[in-house]
């Protein structure tokens, strides 16, 4: 499907995904929504805070010859490039039959050339809601993202 129309995959969700305090990270905005356009068909999408800024400093605010970006220019990008990388994962895991694994790395210089991403699924603890949290490995592992039961 090359029309941009959203893809559905069911995904299964494993025991083992951590339960984290989600909704504590984003009220403390250490992460942020990265998506403005969400219909419940998919996971909630979230980066760093520290992504967000890096974005911010590649596409509007840096100095480069590339034309800058609004960043609402940034985060429409940002959401369809997460949700693409989505997607690959559920489909991945799901044509073997897997449930989401807690953590993921896949190869995208979406955050800038230094490097890959790393994709984190996470259980807010309160509402059970699953989530993906996306960024740089330096960004994910400055987060307290410690589980709890």
């Amino acid at each position: 499907m090359s029309d941009g129309a959203p893809r559905t995959v069911a995904a299964r969700i494993g025991d083992d995904l951590p339960r984290v305090d989600v909704i504590e990270l984003a009220n403390t905005r250490r992460i942020m929504h990265a998506e403005r356009h969400n219909d419940g068909t998919r996971m909630p999408l979230f980066i760093p805070t520290a992504s967000w800024a890096r974005l911010l400093e590649l596409h509007c605010t840096g100095e480069s010859d590339r034309p800058r970006l609004a960043p609402s220019r940034v985060m429409d990008g940002l959401e369809r490039a997460l949700g693409r990388i989505m997607t690959e994962v559920v489909r991945h895991d799901a044509a073997q039959d897997a449930p989401l694994r807690p953590v993921y790395e896949v190869t995208s210089d979406l955050f800038g050339a230094e490097g890959p991403v790393e994709i984190r699924m996470l259980v807010d603890r309160t509402t059970g809601v699953a989530c993906m949290l996306a960024g740089p490995p330096a960004d994910i592992a400055a987060l307290p993202l410690k589980a709890t039961l």
